[in-house]
Order: C-alpha cells, then structure tokens, then sequence
C-alpha cells in the first residue's frame, strides 16, 4: 500500500503543478477544457519519462527493487514497459492530442459559443489534425524507410504480398515489438527539444538565479515608482506649459511655442502617456495575478539569497559536469565526430555525477536530488520562455503573461516543456554519464580490487548490467550516428548560450524584473486607459 500511496502522490503532485502552470498563464475567458487537458497530461507524461529514471538506476544495481511486506517487486523488464508506454503516450498527446486542442482553438476564436459553434470547430479540428498526422506519419514512414539497419527495400516490396508484408514487419520493427520504431521517433522530438534546450534552457539557468539575487521587484513595487516618474513628468509638462497661453478650449497653442519648447513639450506628452499605459497594465496584471503568488514571493523574499545561491550553484554544477564530460569525449573518443564522440569510459572528473552515484546506494536520496534537478530545470525553462517569447527562429510568435495568454500559447508551451525534457533525458548521458548507465555498479578488476563499470567493461556476460533508458539512447546512437553529433555539438552550443547570458548578468548592474510585467503587448484605446493630460 505505502508505494502505491507514494505513486499516487507523485502523480497527483506532478497534475497539479501541470494545472497551476495552465491556469497561471491562460486567460480565463478563452480558456477550454481540451487545453486544459492537453497541457496538463503533456507536462505529466514528460516528467514521468524523466523522474523514471532513478528508479531505473535503482532496479539495475540492486538487481531488482522487491519487498515483500510491501508486496512490491520491479524488474528490469517491466522498467523497460514502464519507458515504453511513456513514450508511446508521449508521442500520442504530441502528435494527436496537442495538435487537436490547437486546431480547435483556432477554429473557436473567441466570444460567445454555442452547440453548433463548437461541432463545427470540432469538425475542422479534426480535419486538420489528420492533415497534420498524415504528413507526420510520411516524414516518420520516410526516416524508418531510410535509417541505418533496414534489411528489407521498398522495392522488394512491391514483387508480392510476402514481401510486403515482410518490409511492413520490418519498418515497424516487429521483432522487437516495435522498439526501433518507437525509438526512431522518439530520437526525433528529443531532436527538436534539443533546439528548446539551448536556447531557453540555458538562458533561463543564467539569468534566474541573477533576478533572485539582485532583487524581483513585484507589480506593486514597479508601480510606485512608475507613479513617481509620472507625477515628476507631470510637473515638467506643467511647467513648459505656463509659458504660453492656453486656448479656449484649455489645450496649449502649439503655434505659438518655439521649436525646442514644441520639441520637449511632445517629448513630455509621449514620456507620460508611455507611463500611465504601463501604471495602468501593471494594475491590470496585479489584479490578475491574484493572491497567492504576490504572498508566495513576499513570503521568499527574506530567503532570496538563499535560493539565488542556490540556484547558481545547481547551475554552475550542471554546466561543469556536461563541460567536463564534452571535454574528455573530445580528447578520448576513439572514433570522433563520425560516432558523436562516443566514449566507452569516463576519465576526467565530472561532480554531477560522482555526486548522482554516491547518492544511488541509499535509495530515494538519488531521486529527490534528481526531482529537485528536474524541477529546477522546468523552471529555468519556462522562465526562459516567458522571458524571451515563443519565438521561430527572429520572430516572436506568441508572448506569456499571467491571466492573459490564450490556450493556444500554453499549448505551444507545453509541447517546448516536453520536447525539453526529453532533451534532458538525453542531457543527463552526458550529465551524469556513469549514474545513468550503471548507477552504483561496480566489478572486479583482473589486478584485485574493483572499479567503475564501463561500457568496454561491461560488455561480457554477467557484468554490470546497463540502464534501460542508457541502452535507449545507446541503441539511437549507433543506429543513427548523424542525431548523436548534432547532440554532442549542441552541448556546446548550450554552453555557449549559458557562458554569454551569464557574463551579460553578471557585468549588467539593472535590477531585474519579473518577466511577465514587461510592457510587450500591443497599445490599447487612450479612452481606454484614461490618457486625458492635466
């Protein structure tokens, strides 16, 4: 009963962050209950796919995790299960669920809605998420047709049924019950989260820990000093303006004004109704953002050193252990860029994961490090986001703010959050390479003692026996060589992004502001916001 209680928390833990993430962002008058779903059982199934893997590591170096008080036992076998109906669903909500929910959001726009609306919005939903499917299933049919392995040809195919069938069988990998297949797409989000992992990942661990150590000025606080600028704006105006003589209908007579005096007065008027627009959305946005969060952050506030700290030191360790790792398959690797620097032993010191496999021998000390560690990604993910925009590639497609964002951008989120965390999966081989291959394993050295497990080492029987999701992305990497060096080099470019955001932070000297009360959104009516000059 106690791990089923203990799964359970997890899970609903796991939904209902998912939820608060939706629900923070989405505007409550355009949300719906297929987004809903959609983010929430997305975010829920990607971190799942990351939080198995102790548990992998676990079962792997003590050879099974049993008990029988708790009438538990998990084998290597149903861990692997448990990877693949991950992923499986993961691919579903990707590439059905998520695409849907989008489509239909399109296709609802926004007002009122009724019965028929919504079937009809249904109804092209449907039709171009099968448009979308079928040309996914072709690009995915084409790369299986086409990868390294394929011992039947398209064209013996077409001789008979017999061949057809037997071309079918093997496109699908059927001998492994469609592991191949499964892994070939799957290798091809993680490829597209890599892209989210680069860019917003790194940005988002630099720059994160800088906004808590220097200060997160709140909505409340950024108002009054946007309301100390307007009222010093004001006096400016007012004082340009007793020069000249007012017309009747109280407006100054611009005529009569001299160049520069005309130049400043303009200057003043465009200053201050900039600021009463931005006093005005930051109003907007902090009664948006409700009660909790404003109370959560005053809350850390006395501790924001703590975490800002906190936060670097995680930072800083990730960024050297995958440099460390990056480093020594450089210099080691025997086959180069040709296999993505593929290494079959560790060399150099690498603190992720000498850290990670101390850990591993007194489970679950491992998989709350690992938890924290996720987690701390997550968040340094979104804030990337947030920060930046959803971008392709110089163009801001869509921009997150607290209550305002619609569904359809929470659903774009939600499918970078997943492709990134699969990234992560694969981020950790070269994280914390040794823990995820073989936990803490070790064997025998033929000179009398023992030593780290290795793939050279591990290679006879009876050895130390390798992770599941390590064989995974193991078996992606020498089936297709070309996906392992595009990894490998973005693993530079991630340090590169992070070394270039944190040198920006650390020499700027602005105090950081949260992210969502930037003034990024399109001008809104002056009858609106009440623009009238005194």
């Amino acid at each position: 009963m106690y791990p089923w209680l203990v799964l359970g928390s997890s899970v609903f833990g796991l939904l209902s962050l998912s939820y608060f993430v939706y629900h923070y962002f989405a505007n409550p008058k355009e949300s719906y209950w297929l987004a809903t779903l959609a983010v929430v059982l997305s975010l829920t199934v990607s971190f799942l796919c990351a939080m198995l893997i102790p548990v992998d590591i676990y079962v792997i170096s003590e050879g099974g995790l049993k008990s029988e008080s708790l009438h538990v036992s998990i084998s290597q076998e149903q861990v692997q299960n448990a990877y693949f109906i991950l992923f499986a669903t993961l691919l579903f909500l990707a590439l059905c669920v998520v695409p849907h929910a989008y489509f239909y959001g399109e296709a609802r726009g926004s007002g009122d809605f009724d019965l028929d609306g919504d079937k009809r919005s249904c109804w092209i939903a449907c039709r171009s998420t099968a448009v979308f499917v079928a040309l996914v299933l072709f690009l995915l049919v084409a790369g299986l047709n086409f990868r390294p392995g394929r011992t039947e040809t398209l064209d013996r195919a077409m001789e008979s049924r017999e061949e057809a069938a037997r071309w079918v069988g093997d496109l699908l990998d059927q001998e492994h019950g469609g592991l191949n297949a499964v892994s070939f797409a799957i290798a091809c989000l993680t490829f597209v989260g890599v892209g989210g992992w680069v860019f917003y990942t790194a940005y988002g661990m630099a720059a994160l820990p800088f906004s808590w150590l220097r200060g997160r000025q709140s909505a409340s606080q950024q108002r009054s000093g946007v309301e100390q600028e307007i009222a010093a704006v004001r006096d400016q105006f007012r004082a340009v303006q007793a020069k000249f003589q007012l017309r009747e209908d109280g407006t100054p007579d611009l005529g009569r004004m001299r160049a520069a005096d005309r130049k400043e007065f303009n200057r003043l008027q465009r200053e201050y109704k900039s600021l009463v627009k931005h006093n005005y959305r930051l109003q907007e946005m902090e009664e948006k953002v409700g009660f909790v969060i404003p109370r959560l952050l005053q809350f850390l506030i006395p501790f924001r050193w703590a975490i800002g700290i906190s936060m670097m030191g995680i930072s800083l360790l990730v960024v050297v252990s995958l440099l460390m790792t990056l480093l020594d398959r450089l210099i080691h690797s025997d086959c180069g860029w040709q296999c993505g620097y593929a290494l079959q032993e560790r060399r150099l010191f690498n603190p992720a994961d000498d850290i990670f496999m101390y850990l591993s021998r007194v489970f679950p000390l491992d998989f709350l490090v690992l938890g924290i560690l996720v987690l701390y990604i997550f968040v340094s993910s979104v804030y990337g986001i947030v920060s930046l925009g959803v971008r392709f590639l110089c163009f801001n497609v869509y921009t997150l703010l607290p209550q305002r964002s619609m569904p359809q951008a929470l659903l774009v989120l939600c499918s970078l959050m997943s492709y990134i965390l699969l990234a992560l999966c694969m981020a950790l081989m070269t994280i914390a390479p040794n823990y995820t291959s073989f936990g803490s394993q070790s064997m025998a050295r033929s000179s009398g003692g023992s030593g780290r497990c290795s793939l050279e080492r591990g290679s006879a029987p009876n050895d130390c026996q390798v992770s599941v999701i390590s064989s995974f992305f193991v078996r992606i990497a020498v089936v297709m060589p070309f996906l392992s060096t595009v990894y490998y080099f973005a693993n530079w470019a991630f340090i590169f992004m992070y070394g270039s955001v944190f040198s920006f932070c650390l020499l700027s000297q602005q105090q950081q502001q949260q992210p969502f009360y930037e003034d990024n959104q399109d001008d809104l009516e002056e009858e609106e916001m009440g623009l009238l000059m005194p």
